[in-house]
């Protein structure tokens, strides 16, 4: 029996490691030529930052790949009657999709450790790469990993309690500004900023200057403030694709700090279950490909399993995506939302097993 076991499992693992590498490369390569067909970057930067984002591209190819793999396994050996042969020594197809299912966990418990481990830290350099080489914001610096979120730009470093980008809001604002030999100059605190028509509109705050010719640094209080800088709520949506880089647990430090702010996180709720529910699609994939792959020599060949693994990936994936919108647009509670197409997926996948093995 373990000569069979490996026998299957290398076969599936084969299987999983082309349709990977078919995916992803398929996947870079219509990004790259997109980006190559708009001019708008030179083509080494295009290239670098592509490769980058590699790691976040096979994740997500991992649950169509496991797919890919199950379905040519099991109608691979159909096909070559050694499911037959299989049966024929005792071995079932319940044993065989019990080990193609094991291999299937250790893949969505490597997906759990890429997203919580590696992606985070590879979605930092690609951010870092595209402000300061592709859109030449050398001094630019960002990070919301700790209770408050610093951003630099030029000669000015932002600190920030949180940004509303629905209000284009900022509660709890400091501006620490620089000059030339980068000596603090002056600080401006307030309570919130609002971005209008003239610019920030800073509520409730402090100005304080140091000066050489002083000892000690001015400090005036206010009620209200015009602030005057380059910056735009446009520039401060980067902390929102920051968010996307951030760990399990500081996203979920992240909503509970954006919580008690008072402002909306449902958006951040539904990336948080996205990212765990992400990691047992493969599962119910592989779930979805068996009872289709059982099937006689007559009732379909490599095109026809091409076909439908493209078929089931399309209607997942929409049923996914539109399970996620409804979550961020407060139809459905966050993680409802993240988990419904999954569970509805398995449960098909259940009974059609059910099914083809009564």
């Amino acid at each position: 029996m373990k000569t069979l076991d490996r026998y299957i499992a290398g076969i599936f693992i084969k299987n999983f490691l082309v349709a990977i590498l078919a995916l992803a490369g398929l996947f870079l390569f219509q990004e790259v030529l997109g980006d190559l067909l708009d001019h708008q970057y030179p083509g080494n930067q295009i290239l670098v930052y592509h490769l980058l984002n590699l790691p976040n591209i096979t994740v997500q190819m991992m649950p169509p790949a496991v797919l890919l793999a199950t379905v040519f396994t099991l109608s691979g050996l159909a096909r070559t009657n050694e499911l037959v042969a299989a049966y024929s020594i005792g071995v079932g197809l319940k044993r065989i999709v019990t080990l193609v299912v094991t291999i299937v966990f250790m893949i969505s418990c490597l997906i759990i450790v890429l997203e919580d481990r590696i992606l985070p830290l590879t979605f930092k350099k690609r951010m870092t790469y595209e402000m300061r080489v592709m859109k030449k914001k050398q001094d630019f610096f960002l990070d919301i990993k700790q209770d408050k979120i610093w951003y630099r730009s030029k000669n000015l470093i932002y600190n920030l309690r949180l940004f509303d980008a629905a209000t284009q809001t900022i509660h709890g604002m400091a501006v620490y500004t620089f000059d030339e030999s980068f000596n603090l100059v002056q600080v401006v605190e307030a309570e919130r900023a609002e971005f209008t028509k003239t610019g920030w509109r800073l509520m409730k705050g402090t100005v304080t200057v140091f000066s050489p010719e002083s000892t000690f640094p001015l400090t005036q209080k206010f009620k209200e403030k015009e602030l005057i800088i380059s910056e735009t709520p446009r520039d401060f949506q980067e902390i929102e694709k920051e968010v996307d880089g951030l760990r399990l647990k500081e996203l979920h430090h992240y909503i509970e700090r954006t919580k008690n702010a008072g402002a909306d996180t449902k958006n951040y709720e539904v990336k948080f279950h996205s990212k765990i529910s992400l990691s047992f699609i493969p599962i119910v994939m592989c779930f979805l490909g068996v009872p289709f792959s059982v099937r006689s020599r007559r009732e379909g060949g490599l095109a026809k399993d091409l076909g439908l693994c493209l078929g089931i990936t399309f209607f997942y994936w929409l049923f996914y995506s539109v399970g996620l919108s409804l979550g961020t647009n407060g139809a459905l509670p966050p993680w409802l939302a993240a988990w419904l197409p999954s569970t509805i997926f398995a449960a098909l996948a259940v009974t059609l097993i059910a099914r083809r093995t009564s």
